[in-house]
């Protein structure tokens, strides 16, 4: 026994030194450049990134950067533009997932595995073969997350997938050119939206006074025909405001078009929302409550109060208000308004007004009404991909205050009131 504790004592050294130096070969950290925010500028600054060895290229244990449909890491020998773009999509990955486990303390995300993230993304994506081939559908300006999967059984040398975050190309393209829809312009939407409510009552009024002349002839008067005429008026022209405002879309789309999204931080953030939010809202088709919801995270990660600013170089896309005033109507709830940015700018005013009331709390020497963050991260967990925002995203909205907020009283007015100020009453 006294041999052995012998033996023990002199190799333990030894053990520990080989130990800490195959840490030390393991690990590979570098500075390299990425995209800084600076208000409406930004600027490349050096950032320290940790990798799982400097062999293995763009890899460390919670993110695999690679190029298309490869397999293998991006090396630190491929091109420098290639390199600016996986460095630039790994620091704001990581300052994204230290978020939602440090900020919002979510368990789901710190039990994630690696993600596989695809830069110069053209193929688009199959349920059953992973990647569609590249001639039949090609991806530009783009970035989306997908669900996790696998080949058929039946396949020989069949595989299986995680879920993957996929960064396509930067492309310019004429926008106004592009543009197929009819009728997903603001002025359509808001005159549809007046028709609904004004041309019914012109119809009721026409209506009523067709009956009063019915009933007594004799009222047919220069007043009665000039209200009649009057309504028959409002109506043609609303009619005819519809028809004409529905070719109008390509107006409100910039001339030009070009995003290279691996380099704007806040579709990095964006996107890794989704993953985040993935334990309850599926990433199967994109819906307001969703991307609404994907936005406001995004947006916690940075102090700007306008999202997706454009880039000198890099993108040329719509900006998001966060203090837009935008209201609700039921017309919207899958058109320009909601799909824009209403739902971000909901939570972003009853943000707003939880921390109004938190600070007067505070300053009486009471607790917070509510951290709001952690209120909208378990209103998630009461949401599907089929939830709109009228009905699902305010009820569990309310249920998530019920159960978390200090004073549950005032938290649910101060809902109640932010959605009276957004339209929704």
């Amino acid at each position: 026994m006294k041999i052995y504790q012998h033996s023990l004592i002199k190799v333990l050294p030894l053990i520990i030194f080989s130990v800490f130096t195959q840490q030390a070969y393991a690990e590979c950290n570098k500075d390299l450049d990425v995209l800084i925010r600076n208000g409406k500028d930004y600027s490349f600054e050096k950032r320290n990134l940790q990798f799982t060895d400097c062999k293995n290229g763009f890899e460390n244990q919670d993110f695999k950067i690679v190029a298309g449909t490869d397999d293998e890491a991006i090396s630190f020998e491929a091109d420098p533009e290639l390199i600016k773009k996986a460095a630039n999509v790994l620091y704001h990955l990581t300052l994204a997932k230290n978020f939602w486990i440090d900020n919002i303390k979510s368990e789901y995300v710190k039990s994630l595995s690696q993600i596989t993230i695809r830069l110069e993304m053209t193929n688009s994506y199959s349920r059953t073969r992973h990647f569609k081939n590249a001639e039949l559908e090609e991806n530009y300006n783009n970035a989306w997350t997908t669900p996790a999967g696998q080949t058929p059984k039946f396949i020989k040398d069949g595989k299986a997938w995680g879920q993957e975050i996929w960064f396509s190309p930067m492309k310019v393209i004429n926008a106004r050119e592009e543009v197929k829809t009819k009728g997903k312009n603001p002025i359509h939407n808001s005159i549809v939206v007046v028709d609904e409510t004004v041309s019914e009552s012109q119809k009721n009024s026409l209506i009523y006074q067709g009956l009063q002349v019915a009933k007594t002839p004799s009222v047919l008067s220069t007043d009665f025909l000039t209200s009649a005429v009057s309504n028959v008026g409002v109506i043609a022209f609303l009619y005819g405001a519809k028809e004409v405002t529905k070719h109008m879309d390509k107006f409100f789309t910039n001339k030009y078009y070009y995003i290279d999204t691996a380099m704007v931080p806040e579709i990095i953030y964006h996107e890794f929302a989704h993953v985040a939010l993935s334990d309850t809202l599926k990433t199967v088709h994109s819906v307001p409550v969703i991307e609404g919801l994907a936005d406001y995270f995004a947006a916690r990660l940075q102090t700007d109060t306008t999202l997706y600013r454009k880039l000198e170089g890099y993108s040329l896309n719509r900006t998001k208000k966060l203090n837009n005033k935008s209201l609700y109507h039921p017309y919207l709830e899958k058109g320009w308004n909601a799909e824009s940015d209403y739902v971000v700018s909901l939570l972003w005013k009853a943000k707003a007004n939880f921390e109004e009331a938190n600070q007067k709390r505070i300053k009486r020497g009471l607790n917070e009404v509510v951290n709001f963050d952690q209120l909208v991260f378990k209103t998630h967990l009461q949401l599907d991909e089929e939830s709109d925002i009228m009905n699902d995203l305010t009820r569990a909205l309310l249920n998530s205050c019920r159960e978390s907020c200090s004073n549950r009283r005032y938290g649910m007015d101060i809902l109640h009131k932010t959605y009276e100020q957004k339209g929704l009453n």
